[in-house]
């Protein structure tokens, strides 16, 4: 990119940003784009010259507020650590974070990447100035044209905000997350729902709460569908169907079952052409399992080729509205992420001649959500390595992750190991896995007597041991080098969310512990950000009581809860609700006695004792 180039780039943004323009039309113009960027040569490139002779003088020379721009503004500054969290959208890690523009200002940057395609980073918008106006404030979302099943909104708060709740057009509420990166001047809060729902509002509440702000949800995304008017008649192709409308430009929209799945841009003159204006063999749309698009009219196979090997066939066929496309469309859904894993597409002529063939290498990862600490360890097929995990209330973890090719890479938490000490996790495929202290140097199965093996990655806080594991229910001894059996761990293999960080909101018990709910475990984590209860069974009433600290969770129907010593005397928990609208009561307390044969009694609105524990 020239000077000129970059001046006018930077020039154009600073031009935009004094816009307010449609919320979704960016969302837009990527889906009907295929995800392809604009690159600022191609863009000038596309210009007729006497325009881009007008736009630069003006843009550049006090078209912009009367401010000379000799150049692109330098990038934002971090403040803070920044968030990565999981982007259900798009299936890859997302970040957001807080940084300082060129004029001092805190500003909100998010950064996505794409299945298939670039990442896209941005930041904007006057944090400070947003702040003074409300308690919390909405700044991106992952809402698509056409929709994935879920989606994620994000944005800012102010250090005093505790929840952030979405209400929904139909009067429901979904609770999201609240955290504060490390060395951040603001929150950062996210919210998940399916996208069948249509949110209208948030709001931010303190911690006793107290309703702080209320602020309205503005970016609607109804159905493309629902935007144009039919241009033809539907035609159905491999259980999907699809069908040209006015949108208001000429679009085939996809769907199944009445739900759009995809769009492909039909317009003539820019019929199967990129961003670019360069003739292209293939458009495919990839959607929750389901794989289709248009294709050059010679094309009558089409063919996925999966890393492994494995080839899946389309249903082809001609558009009968004299387009002059192929329509083709997956016999089979796909399952795993393909562009993680990497794949082939390719289309045939009549008498089986390869036509065209467009390669999908693995994606790469942007950046890294779970940097090693310490060597990575190649297991099988497997990566494994130490590194952090974020808790749902934001806290940081010790951990073990796994990555295996086409797969999303995840992470163990697991509790302080001692150097003659042992854990087992979650096991790795057909093996059992664990880590281990820095006497530990060999391990066997007691039962089989299979060995396994013990690594020390270099640079890492401790050691990893693996065993083939052919029953569920081994026990496994770690020795250390004089052969003494220094720990033996085993039974069956932990519950998965009994070590996986939690994934949403953490409810606030107390002030020294958080009660977290995923995949139907109900986890309590105490201050140190060490679980001390796993999976439960929803009973009456689960809880923790240790050094005078009381945590835990009841049935609906429990209007108060004591603690009852033997000397008569009682300390009255405080009560909240369940933000995961599970009909439990969350209670907690803080009691000088520490006394550990204290009972804990739960009553009725009535005060009648209903359970005793």
């Amino acid at each position: 990119m020239n000077d000129l180039e970059e001046r006018l780039r930077a020039a154009l943004d600073a031009r935009a940003a004094t816009y307010e323009a449609s919320p979704t039309a960016w969302m837009k113009v990527q889906q009907r784009a295929g995800r392809r960027r604009w690159a600022w040569p191609v863009i000038l490139a596309a210009l007729p010259v006497a325009l881009v002779a007008v736009l630069v003088p003006v843009l550049l020379n006090g078209g912009l507020d009367r401010q000379t721009v000799t150049g692109p503004p330098p990038n934002p500054v971090p403040v803070g650590r920044e968030l990565v969290i999981d982007n259900p959208a798009e299936n890859r890690p997302m970040r957001l974070w807080y940084a300082t523009d060129h004029r001092g200002l805190v500003v909100f940057c998010h950064a996505v990447q794409y299945a298939g395609d670039a990442t896209q980073t941005s930041c904007g918008g006057n944090v400070g100035a947003q702040a003074m106006k409300s308690a919390g404030w909405f700044e991106g979302t992952t809402q698509s044209v056409p929709p994935r099943e879920s989606v994620l909104d994000y944005g800012g708060a102010r250090p005093d905000v505790a929840t952030v709740t979405a209400v929904t057009k139909k009067g429901t509420r979904v609770t999201g997350a609240v955290r504060r990166p490390a060395g951040a001047p603001f929150k950062i809060w996210t919210v998940v729902f399916p996208a069948t729902d249509q949110v209208t509002a948030y709001e931010f509440a303190a911690a006793d709460g107290r309703l702080l702000s209320r602020v309205a949800r503005t970016v609607a995304m109804p159905p493309e569908a629902e935007q144009g008017r039919p241009a033809g008649a539907a035609t159905d192709l491999a259980d999907l169907s699809v069908r040209p409308y006015s949108t208001p430009d000429r679009t085939l929209i996809w769907t199944l079952d009445g739900r759009e799945l995809g769009l492909n841009l039909v317009r003539a003159k820019d019929l199967m052409r990129d961003m670019g204006g360069k003739p292209m063999d293939v458009e495919l749309r990839v959607n929750g399992g389901r794989w289709f698009g248009i294709a050059r009219p010679a094309t009558a196979k089409v063919e996925l080729v999966r890393k492994d090997g494995k080839v899946l066939r389309a249903a082809v066929k001609q558009d009968p509205w004299k387009i002059g496309v192929r329509l083709f469309a997956g016999e089979e859904p796909v399952s795993g992420d393909l562009y993680l894993e990497g794949f082939a597409l390719v289309g045939y002529d009549s008498s089986g001649k390869e036509l065209w063939r467009e390669d999908h290498p693995a994606d790469k990862p942007a950046w890294d959500p779970h940097p090693p600490i310490g060597e990575v360890v190649t297991i099988g097929e497997a990566k494994v390595w130490f590194s952090k995990v974020t808790l749902a209330d934001g806290r940081t973890w010790d951990g073990l992750c796994r990555s295996v090719a086409g797969e999303k890479t995840t992470c163990d938490a697991f509790q302080p190991v001692a150097a003659g000490d042992a854990e087992r996790l979650p096991d790795l495929g057909k093996s059992a896995i664990g880590v281990a202290g820095s006497e530990v140097t060999q391990v066997e199965a007691v039962t089989s007597g299979t060995r396994g093996s013990v690594y020390a990655p270099s640079g890492a806080p401790l050691k990893i041991w693996v065993v083939p594991n052919r029953s569920g229910s081994e026990r496994f001894a770690l020795r250390n080098a004089e052969q003494d059996t220094v720990a033996t761990v085993g039974g069956s293999a932990p519950d998965k969310c009994s070590v996986s960080p939690p994934v949403g909101q953490a409810a606030a018990l107390g002030t020294w512990a958080t009660l977290t709910h995923q995949d139907g475990c109900l986890i309590i984590w105490t201050d140190n950000g060490r679980f001390i209860t796993e999976k439960h069974k929803i009973d009456d009433a689960t809880y923790e009581f240790r050094s005078g600290f009381l945590a835990g969770y009841a049935v609906v129907k429990t209007a108060k809860v004591e603690l009852v010593y033997d000397d008569g005397s009682r300390v009255t928990a405080t009560l909240t609700a369940d933000p995961w609208g599970l009909g439990l009561t969350l209670f907690s307390a803080r009691s000088t006695n520490s006394n550990p044969d204290a009972d804990v009694v739960g009553y009725d609105a009535a005060g009648k004792e209903i359970w005793r524990r």
